[in-house]
């Protein structure tokens, strides 16, 4: 009994030592977790200032994302809607546009379709004006490149300078790829009702590709198989020339070896227009040039095609250009049956480092005439 008694005092007194000299021990655990546990905390703090404006940009694109699919989706249904009203209208207009391929003046076209039409010529000035003025439509006009519709706005400013019948091509900044004009009839004796015109008062050209004081600097500039009372080249530096096998009533070329050109040809990347293009049709002129309140000194098209126009009572001008490759072949230039007086004139300004002149002939002729019998 005594003994039990001694052994449970020795063990208290050794708890009790045992617990004096861990005292330190627990201290130093509490401290280090406490320690701890504030260093964690405060790193959690600057995680979350560190993440937030990161949680934020997430936030915002997530919402960004959301608006941009609803914008993108409406504009997708309007551009389905567009497409489908654009296919309406030209499947209404199929008749009229038939009969211009055919190569029916639009008023023929439109007479056409109002003597054999049964519901009268309400519905063919429907279908006229739902074929709306283009210069791929062979619709007469003042363009400004690169726009494919007339621009209503210069056709007020020019009403002096052009007739409802003239073609007019005003460029601008914008690069454009080509232009091509081919198988036409321009000149006083024709008009967009069949019957005789006359050229803008004050005006001598059928055809005019005038640089005025900007100059246009074209690519190639191809003048093939055309017909000109007079062809007349002047104050236009080339890198190359080819003029061969043309027919003329009096030729007078000078070659003038300088230039500083090099064979260019025009790039304007997305931007660049794309083609101005315009097959058959009848004008009283053709003119293009810069746009007169253009700042820039120069305008560009990369290739310029004048084709199979046969033109008359006026004379067919090339002036103030700068070109790559210039190419005038198998014209037929004349109107007084007289070899004193020169119809294709190469002006001692016309300058270009290469020269190809070959297989012209001078012939009498007199004007083309305006259709074959």
């Amino acid at each position: 009994m005594i003994k039990r008694l001694i052994k449970k005092i020795i063990k208290g007194i050794k708890k009790l030592i045992f617990g004096i000299f861990n005292i330190p021990f627990v201290i130093l655990r509490g401290t280090a977790k406490f320690t701890y546990e504030i260093l964690m905390a405060f790193t959690r703090m600057i995680v979350l200032i560190i993440k937030s404006p990161m949680l934020l940009a997430i936030q915002t694109y997530k919402k960004g994302i959301i608006i941009r699919d609803y914008v993108m989706a409406k504009v997708d249904y309007l551009d389905s809607e567009s497409k489908k009203w654009h296919r309406f209208f030209q499947t209404l207009a199929l008749p009229y546009n038939a009969l211009l391929k055919l190569g029916f003046s639009p008023q023929m076209a439109m007479s056409f379709l109002a003597v054999g039409s049964t519901v009268g010529t309400g519905v063919v000035v429907n279908e006229t004006i739902l074929a709306e003025r283009s210069f791929s439509n062979r619709d007469a006009g003042v363009y400004l490149a690169p726009s494919n519709m007339p621009n209503s706005e210069l056709e007020e400013q020019l009403q002096e300078e052009v007739t409802t019948n003239t073609l007019r091509v005003l460029l601008n900044d914008t690069p454009v790829e080509t232009i091509d004009i081919s198988n036409v009839n321009v000149g006083t004796s024709y008009a967009s009702n069949g019957q005789p015109s006359a050229l803008p008062s004050g005006k001598t050209e059928a055809i005019l590709i005038d640089g005025n004081n900007t100059r246009i600097e074209i690519g190639k500039l191809t003048f093939s198989r055309n017909s000109c009372k007079t062809l007349n080249l002047e104050n236009i530096n080339a890198n190359k020339v080819t003029l061969t096998n043309n027919q003329a009533d009096g030729l007078s070329v000078y070659q003038t070896a300088s230039s500083t050109i090099p064979n260019l040809r025009v790039s304007g990347g997305y931007y660049m227009a794309d083609l101005l293009q315009t097959e058959g049709g009848l004008y009283d002129r053709i003119h293009i040039s810069p746009l007169d309140s253009i700042s820039a000194t120069k305008v560009y098209v990369n290739e310029l095609k004048l084709e199979n126009i046969v033109s008359s009572g006026g004379t067919c001008d090339l002036k103030k250009l700068d070109i790559g490759e210039l190419e005038i072949t198998f014209n037929r230039i004349g109107g007084d049956n007289s070899l004193v007086s020169k119809a294709l004139t190469v002006s001692s300004t016309v300058t270009s480092a290469n020269w190809v002149v070959d297989g012209n002939i001078e012939v009498l002729m007199g004007e083309v005439a305006r259709k074959p019998n």
